[in-house]
């Protein structure tokens, strides 16, 4: 009896759209997975400098490339150097990128979408055909321009990476914005006189937080597999700093002498980007209005 007053107390005092989307959430068993296994990465990440057994440039060239071992649990690469050592370091750069880049086209695509969707007319049209013309561009030429103009640095890599990754949130965001400008709470606010950027700011935007969440976490996995592509050319994270696409790349160099230094941080990479994934999925289908009506 007591449950079924505790149940019924629930339902009067009802459940927000964030409680009812965390709710449904929790019931998939394949985004839980991937937020526990992010959620051990990132801690192993922030912890590195202190539970990585190794320096990451400490070198034995006597040693070489060893298997792994009781010492070298992932073994070494070519130069001697612990390769559970630079996966941990490489999970630092590698994350970091996705998370950098990743705020950066959030902040840029944002802004871009919302301005372009609530102004309409003749803005909306330069703005998104401005959108359309760089997304004719191959991105690889414009991060080569980059790095001959400005040079190799990690800030430039992130920002590059960030400025071509927005492309996709502004039409995301311009799409919903649109379908919300006609809605009669935003007709509301203009006739309470609130500015433009009142209105995009308190109104607009919030509610289109649920498409932004989503896309987030399914950009973090493109951003960290377009630094791995980078890094693979030659064109991304500099010796003797390594990322995972770095370690790849010298795995491919040597995969059938020493496939453990592809194996593992292949097997690293790939666990990444489908736990984002499984957790992008699972906020998808969380934020979804139609399914809180299943």
């Amino acid at each position: 009896m007591s449950e079924l007053i505790q149940e019924l107390q629930q339902y009067e005092k009802g459940r927000s759209l964030w409680q009812d989307a965390f709710r449904r959430l929790r019931k998939n068993k394949l985004a839980m997975f991937g937020m526990a296994v992010l959620s051990i990465i990132v801690v192993l990440a922030l912890l590195t400098p202190w539970i990585a057994p190794y320096s990451y440039e400490q070198q034995d060239l006597y040693l070489g490339a060893t298997p792994p071992s009781a010492e070298h649990w992932f073994g070494t690469d070519v130069f001697g150097r612990d390769q559970l050592t630079r996966m941990l370091y490489g999970s630092r750069i590698s994350l970091m990128v996705g998370l950098v880049a990743t705020s950066v086209a959030l902040l840029i695509g944002v802004l871009w979408g919302t301005i372009a969707g609530f102004f309409g007319g003749r803005v909306d049209a330069i703005m998104m055909r401005l959108v359309d013309i760089l997304y004719a561009l191959p991105f690889a030429i414009f991060i080569i321009l980059l790095t001959v103009v400005f040079g190799r640095s990690m800030l430039l890599l992130f920002l590059a990476i960030g400025a071509v990754e927005w492309l996709t949130m502004a039409r995301i965001v311009r799409g919903q914005v649109v379908s919300l400008r006609r809605q009669e709470f935003i007709e509301a606010a203009v006739a309470m006189g609130l500015t433009r950027w009142q209105i995009m700011q308190k109104h607009l935007i919030p509610n289109v937080l649920g498409p932004i969440i989503i896309y987030t976490t399914l950009t973090i996995p493109s951003v960290i597999l377009l630094e791995s592509f980078l890094s693979f050319l030659g064109l991304g994270i500099q010796p003797p700093q390594s990322s995972w696409g770095s370690l790849i790349k010298a795995g491919v160099e040597t995969m059938e002498e020493y496939p453990w230094l592809l194996i593992y941080p292949g097997i690293l990479l790939s666990l990444t980007l489908f736990s984002l994934n499984f957790l992008g999925d699972g906020l998808r289908d969380a934020l979804d209005p139609r399914a809180s009506q299943d």
